[in-house]
């Protein structure tokens, strides 16, 4: 797969993270699925002010999303060892059979049992933990699709590259400025640069959307990433997208 089909991949599955994200966030009391950093402040807080069922809330979804990484590193090692040709595939269709129950649900009455709700939390950020840990190579870029933190402070590295190739090439070679402008669209780090700023945006898009469908059709909503994932389990079937992951995690186990 070529590099520009790798980046729009990477900018898919973290559209699918946003989307994911923020109807759990809208639907499920304001607990992140996706975005663990939030809820493990809230597990402090809470802790200080010793309001235990929330804190419970906060707990539920780190714990889940750990096993989801856990579980599809050990698929992918699993992959690694028996030379499994779609292992991503296995990886996406655990998390499809984990979003399926609850976008069958209308959604949440204010009397739902808490046990009930921890379910649909854990539910959720087990399939985007494993989504996290499915595919993470990306071109000549490691990223994981289910946080943008690590995204943009790889941008801002590329970008300070950039300027670094801009600065050397008018104070050094004396180029023009606009000269150097010009020829940023062939420059790999301005390249790269945009890149992650798209798959920013596409962490933000993903949220304005799963925003607008929540609003509408609450948990049914989640209809629309699970057929994103089906496509990317098209593509995966068609060309092996977890190859650089299971190599990666075969060394490892040297």
């Amino acid at each position: 797969m070529q590099r520009r089909q790798r980046l729009l991949l990477a900018a898919s599955l973290t559209w699918i993270a946003g989307y994911v994200d923020a109807v759990g966030f809208l639907s499920l009391g304001h607990i992140y699925t996706a975005n663990m950093s939030g809820n493990s402040i809230a597990i402090g807080i809470h802790a200080v002010s010793q309001n235990w069922i929330e804190m419970l809330r906060r707990i539920t979804p780190v714990l889940a999303y750990f096993l989801g990484l856990l579980f599809c590193r050990l698929l992918i090692e699993f992959g690694a060892r028996k030379g499994v040709r779609s292992i991503a595939t296995v990886a996406i269709c655990f998390e499809i059979a984990l979003l399926i129950p609850v976008c069958a649900v209308s959604g949440l009455r204010p009397d739902t049992a808490i046990e009930l709700s921890l379910a649909y939390i854990g539910m959720l950020a087990l399939a985007m933990g494993i989504q996290n840990a499915a595919l993470t190579h990306f071109s000549t870029l490691t990223l994981h699709t289910g946080f943008v933190t690590g995204t943009l402070v790889k941008c801002a590295e590329r970008t300070a590259k950039y300027l670094t190739w801009v600065f050397d090439e008018v104070a050094e070679r004396h180029q023009p400025l606009a000269r150097a402008i010009r020829r940023s669209g062939k420059e790999k780090q301005f390249q790269l640069s945009a890149w992650l700023a798209l798959v920013w945006l596409a962490y933000v898009a993903g949220a304005v959307c799963g925003a607008l469908g929540d609003y509408s059709f609450r948990f049914r909503s989640l209809i629309i990433p699970i057929l994103a994932l089906l496509g990317v389990i098209g593509m995966d079937l068609r060309n092996p997208l977890a190859l650089k992951d299971e190599q990666e995690q075969a060394n490892l186990s040297i």
